[in-house]
């Protein structure tokens, strides 16, 4: 049969992001999805991006280097000295009081890297390479050598974490792709920063095992976004609107996470929090 595949990653948190994503592909006629990793964070979206994503049934569901960091942070990894640790600190505090006990379960335990065969094609998905989640070594100027690693004997591979579309082949040829991100798209190149839509992509395999690639860019309701964060009472708000609004993340920004960590007396309270937790 005809598979039409959406494959999605990075949706970090933006259900208003996601939402567009799946109507758009719903009309495409999708007949499957991917997920490649890094659901959660630092947008608003907990126990009911869980259940949307969860609801499609997605073949492939991933952990990326977010997810892993939560469950650092959860058992005891964190450093409070660290105004980018506090950060993430206080956003994991955030997800876990809205996200069921039993869906972080599910969430952690997901593995970073799976292989499948469609039609005869064998894919290679992890959310960076199969063996870590975590690092810069796919970045798209990275070397040829760490695609081709990354591909190893699969026909094709798919990764996530960069947040760029991304078309590119191995040293023998096998494809590599990366699908952009859907909540949280980045481009170093400031007129394409500037579109701010969700990505996906989806794959088409036929019968035959032909293999066609459409990378999909869709607008979504930033505003909406920012309201539901108000309305959850995100931590970092100024930081997230910024974020919407511009692509950029504050993540690493540590004499401004500092400040805005003092303002709110956020290591005060992620203290208070994880105590209670022990």
């Amino acid at each position: 049969m005809l598979h039409r595949i959406a494959v999605l990653a990075d949706i970090h948190g933006n259900l208003t992001a996601l939402n567009a994503v799946l109507a758009d592909a719903n009309q495409r006629a999708v007949t499957d999805y991917w997920f490649l990793g890094d659901l959660f964070l630092p947008g608003p979206g907990a126990e009911k991006l869980y259940q949307t994503l969860a609801a499609l049934t997605p073949s492939v569901w991933l952990q990326g280097n977010w997810e892993q960091g939560i469950n650092a942070i959860m058992t005891g990894m964190g450093q409070l000295n660290d105004p980018s640790q506090v950060y993430f600190a206080r956003l994991t505090e955030y997800l876990v009081t809205h996200l069921s006990a039993d869906h972080y379960a599910e969430l952690v335990q997901r593995p970073i890297a799976t292989t499948m065969t469609v039609n005869g094609l064998t894919f290679q998905l992890a959310h960076n390479q199969p063996e870590r989640s975590t690092g810069h070594d796919l970045y798209p100027d990275e070397q040829q050598a760490n695609f081709d690693h990354l591909a190893g004997d699969a026909d094709v591979a798919i990764y996530g974490h960069t947040h760029q579309q991304i078309m590119r082949v191995s040293k023998r040829g096998q494809l590599i792709i990366n699908p952009g991100a859907a909540g949280q798209p980045y481009s170093p190149y400031a007129k394409f920063m500037a579109d701010q839509r969700a990505h996906y992509a989806i794959l088409t395999v036929d019968e035959a095992g032909r293999l066609s690639v459409d990378f999909c860019k869709v607008d979504y309701d930033i505003e909406l976004e920012l309201a539901v964060a108000r309305d959850q009472q995100l931590p970092y708000l100024d930081l997230y609107e910024h974020l919407r609004r511009t692509g950029f993340t504050s993540t690493h920004d540590q004499a401004l996470l500092a400040k805005v960590n003092a303002d709110n007396d956020y290591i005060a309270e992620v203290q208070h929090f994880f105590d209670a937790q022990a």
